[in-house]
């Protein structure tokens, strides 16, 4: 995965560049993706919105934009789930620190599949294992500034700007396969905003897009609500990993 960024209010910074070879990486862009790693990594909660937009190449048409509406709850270090829907169906994944849980709403079908031992574990093995996105995911990892130092590419902080009527900080860059762009509130916690990936490396150029919207910081979750309970007459199914999908 590749991963995350933020900039302090009223700070200001000399940007001082710093060449290696053809990497550029901006100080104001690094300060502002530790700042984000730091807030983030100390929260007990969170729950949020977000709205995933995303290129499907069509042989007619050519990229043809697809959408999908996520709610996303977290409980660290060993609670989520989140309910979605939109053009991938209706469906829901529920992590309760032992097992992993798929409910499709569309086919009323659930498969269950044993989970590591923290969100971050789960994450990363479902997203290897299984091709399943997690929206916001790389905020979440604080090795984001190393992975994105590590692509050999430009990172860049562009200013101040606006999104959904609140002001937030601009952070560009790019590496080999790929261009981003992350908005982040210029606000105490320093969220995520908005997030654009295109992919130079394909001659088609598909794009990602997500905005993060509804953030609440460390509300008080129940256990219950991560535990799966079966609709009646819902069927249990196998969860089908990449390999199976050859």
């Amino acid at each position: 995965m590749n991963k995350k960024f933020l900039f302090l209010m009223g700070f200001v910074m000399m940007t001082s560049i710093i060449k290696a070879q053809t990497q550029r990486i901006d100080s104001s862009a690094v300060y502002i993706l530790n700042r984000t790693t730091e807030s983030l990594q100390y929260i007990k909660s969170c729950s949020f919105k977000a709205v995933l937009t995303y290129d499907i190449f069509n042989e007619s048409l050519g990229l043809v934009k697809h959408a999908v509406h996520e709610k996303v709850s977290i409980k660290f270090p060993d609670k989520m789930k989140i309910t979605s829907t939109g053009d991938k169906g209706n469906r829901s994944l529920l992590y309760n620190g032992k097992n992993l849980t798929y409910y499709s709403f569309d086919n009323n079908t659930y498969a269950v599949t044993a989970a590591p031992k923290s969100v971050i574990e789960t994450i990363d093995e479902a997203s290897k294992k299984f091709g399943i996105e997690f929206p916001a995911a790389d905020f979440f990892y604080e090795t984001l500034l190393e992975d994105l130092k590590s692509e050999q590419g430009t990172l860049l902080f562009l200013g101040k700007t606006i999104i959904d009527d609140k002001e937030c900080f601009h952070i560009a860059g790019k590496d080999k396969n790929k261009s981003f762009q992350f908005w982040i509130a210029n606000d105490d916690n320093y969220l995520p905003m908005k997030m654009v990936i295109v992919y130079t490396n394909d001659q088609d150029k598909p794009q990602y897009e997500a905005v993060y919207k509804d953030w609440i910081i460390n509300p008080d979750f129940s256990e219950y609500m991560f535990e799966f309970s079966a609709p009646p007459k819902a069927a249990k199914v196998k969860l089908q990993s990449r390999e199976d999908k050859k």
